[in-house]
């Protein structure tokens, strides 16, 4: 179930679940507001109360999933720390939204609209692309001498594809999530990739 706060909360996440399912299942242009409402026991009346409409609901899925990548915004680099440490940290900052079911069948269902629905996928890219986060870190790094980047984007992309490939791209063609064990196991063998590639020690 999604987190939502104030009043109703449970009646949105409900929506929004039965949303998820109905677009996986059949694809934004063949979802059906009748079954969002029907896979959510909601009413139509109550569905569009909340959602004008098939866009509007695909866009607050979109801004959902957004939301749990806030927390990457606010991971700044420590001058004062070891940078292996916060590497960890921003690692499992993604790692924690791979492991998660909620997060991974949106991201699931936003990736199969970049097939079917270029537009509207593109529209949604922009707002949970969350790659500045790492270029942020590892420039400052850079800058501080703890380590030697000299493409942060390039780095940060290169970092964020470590981490995907045994745990989101896995998932989307159909296999299982990957447990917070193994995740741990992902987090750890990135972070020393990185540090091979880019440590100055």
């Amino acid at each position: 179930m999604y987190e939502c706060s104030g009043p109703n909360a449970s009646k949105y996440a409900q929506i929004i679940d039965a949303a998820v399912e109905e677009f996986q299942e059949k694809g934004f242009s063949a979802a059906s507001m009748d079954r969002v409402s029907a896979r959510a026991e909601v009413s139509k009346r109550t569905v569009y109360k909340y959602f004008e409409s098939k866009e509007k609901l695909f866009r607050s899925i979109v801004s959902v999933l957004a939301e749990r990548f806030a927390d990457m915004r606010h991971i700044r680099y420590d001058p004062d720390r070891d940078i292996r440490e916060q590497l960890i940290e921003l690692g499992w900052a993604e790692g924690r939204l791979l492991i998660s079911p909620e997060v991974m069948a949106m991201a699931r269902m936003i990736i199969s609209e970049t097939l079917r629905n270029p537009d509207l996928a593109e529209a949604a890219q922009g707002k949970i692309d969350k790659t500045g986060a790492f270029i942020d870190m590892l420039r400052a790094a850079n800058e501080d001498g703890q380590l030697n980047v000299p493409d942060p984007e390039e780095a940060a992309q290169e970092f964020i594809a470590l981490l995907k490939a045994k745990a989101f791209w896995p998932y989307i063609f159909g296999s299982a999530l990957v447990s917070e064990e193994q995740m741990q196991k992902i987090v750890e063998s990135s972070v020393e990739m990185m540090m091979c590639r880019y440590g100055t020690g």
